[in-house]
């Protein structure tokens, strides 16, 4: 058990330490409290709670970035598939087959 209390508080002066950078940022009172009151409702110090609000926020963001960088991508993959001037593979010629005899009337 002692073991584990001491490993732990070496673990939390490691996180303390590692710590070096600041983030600052003007809010009114009301704001403030509101975070703060936030931060008591889960259980988290202000800071904690802060940082988890922005880790969650930039997550969040790249994810969005992300989706729209592969829309993109995959827009313009299809209107170059439109526009090109390939032909049907072997598999795809199947395919068609396959479909207008399951579909014919």
């Amino acid at each position: 058990m002692r073991a584990e209390t001491t490993s732990s508080k070496r673990s939390k002066s490691t996180a303390r330490a590692a710590r070096t950078a600041r983030v600052e940022a003007r809010t009114s009172p009301e704001k403030k409290a509101l975070y703060q009151r936030a931060a008591e409702l889960r259980g988290q110090t202000f800071t904690e709670f802060v940082e988890r609000s922005l880790d969650e926020a930039a997550e969040r963001a790249h994810k969005e970035y992300e989706s729209v960088k592969l829309s993109e991508r995959d827009a313009k993959r299809f209107v170059a598939a439109l526009l090109g001037d390939t032909k049907a593979n072997a598999r795809l010629r199947e395919a068609a087959k396959r479909y207008r005899r399951l579909t014919a009337t």
